[in-house]
């Protein structure tokens, strides 16, 4: 279900807003207790492999959430700031144990991001745009304070495949009167059995949408891959026969000119 198309730019970033800090607390269980296995079985170690070496990088970590990634690139060498809009989950990034000279966290939105320019080797944005109803203003953000040649690394929900409750299997397409323009999709996370207290939308746009956005913002796409399961994982294990039905995941490197 889409939202309406009268709601303004504001009403839907106020709503989305609303909705992160009611499944703030949600989303800290699951990643914490390692429940989302989409992630620790599949895309993070896409994300990884992406990223490659980090040691000395400064990175900047935007939509970080409560901060795993963003401790994890910590811990490999990478100076590292991480960015989220949810005051909740920027407290609980902040609160969680970690050894001095480790990730920093502020809350703010992508689309005025708190930092000089030409400041950061490597933009990661996991999980990330699915929830930014349009990203141009995010992209020109990253642009501005990415340095020239640095890199940009997007792993989000893939806008050719992904449906309504495609994590539980649904197999429909996209008809194209949906897929060439922008569609939300309203519901509520069910990880591992655990539902989320409100729902939230993702929000999908035509892969020519986010090739021009990027080249609009400096950016040329170096990579794109589509984070999947294996032959093994698909054979010996059902859950992922019933929670991949089709690509579900898009990851993209793109570099400032």
């Amino acid at each position: 279900m889409g939202s309406r198309v009268e709601d303004t730019a504001e009403v839907i970033a106020s709503r989305t807003l609303e909705r992160w800090e009611a499944n703030a607390d949600y989303w800290v269980k699951v990643i914490r207790e390692g429940r989302d296995r989409y992630r620790t079985e599949l895309t993070d170690a896409a994300v990884l492999d992406a990223i490659g070496p980090c040691a000395g990088l400064r990175v900047l970590d935007a939509g970080c959430g409560e901060g795993y990634l963003s401790r994890r690139l910590a811990g490999d060498g990478a100076d590292v700031d991480g960015v989220d809009a949810c005051q909740s989950l920027i407290d609980a990034a902040n609160a969680y144990p970690s050894p001095p000279g480790a990730a920093r966290f502020v809350c703010a939105s992508v689309d005025d991001l708190p930092f000089e320019d030409d400041v950061y080797d490597l933009i990661v944005c996991n999980h990330l745009f699915s929830h930014l109803p349009d990203p141009t203003h995010a992209l020109r953000e990253f642009a501005r304070v990415l340095k020239s040649g640095g890199r940009l690394i997007l792993l989000t929900l893939h806008p050719c495949f992904y449906v309504h409750h495609s994590e539980r299997g649904a197999r429909d397409s996209v008809p194209a009167t949906q897929y060439f323009g922008a569609r939300g999709i309203d519901q509520r996370f069910l990880v591992d059995g655990l539902e989320s207290p409100s729902m939230i939308t993702s929000w999908l746009r035509p892969l020519e949408f986010y090739a021009g956005t990027l080249r609009d913002a400096g950016f040329v796409i170096a990579d794109l891959r589509e984070p999947h399961p294996t032959e093994e994982q698909l054979r010996d294990d059902p859950w992922w026969r019933q929670g991949f039905p089709t690509a579900i995941f898009i990851l993209l490197t793109a570099e400032l000119r």
